[in-house]
């Protein structure tokens, strides 16, 4: 193998090796948390996805998420959404449900990456080949046989 072929493997190798660090190290998921500041008559809370900031929303949340607030203090909220497409843009819209079983969704849509996105997986990939590229211009350190003896000292 010549030397401008191990040298393109130096960096190429590392560079995928970090891509895919992150691509598995990282989950595909995206937590979304809200705050109510009270809760007049709430049943709880259904939340809805899309790819399109436009629609149509899908229910994701397939239990009622329970309120836990009360009309003078609200509550803090939390829930993963698993098994997305690493990289992608989703758009997520909340729905209270009142204790008749009718609900109000909210118009204001969230959006949000699975994973840290392509930048981060690319920027890691670089990093490591620049080490791949960096590792292999350092000498080894000299050996006695390859020192010289020189001129004897007077």
């Amino acid at each position: 193998m010549n030397n401008s072929v191990k040298r393109i493997l130096w960096i190429l190798l590392p560079f995928i090796l970090g891509v895919t660090l992150v691509r598995v190290t990282t989950p595909s998921q995206v937590t979304l948390t809200w705050e109510t500041a009270s809760e007049v008559d709430a049943a709880g809370f259904r939340l809805y996805r899309s790819d399109n900031p436009e629609g149509p929303f899908t229910l994701i949340s397939p239990e009622l998420i329970p309120a836990r607030g009360d009309p003078l203090v609200g509550a803090k909220y939390s829930y993963k959404d698993t098994g997305l497409i690493w990289g992608r843009r989703y758009y997520y819209q909340l729905e209270e449900v009142n204790l008749t079983g009718g609900g109000e969704r909210y118009s204001q849509t969230v959006t949000s990456l699975a994973g840290p996105g392509w930048l981060l997986a690319l920027g890691a990939g670089a990093s490591l080949a620049l080490l791949g590229f960096v590792l292999p211009l350092r000498k080894p350190a000299p050996t006695a046989q390859d020192q010289t003896p020189g001129p004897p000292e007077v």
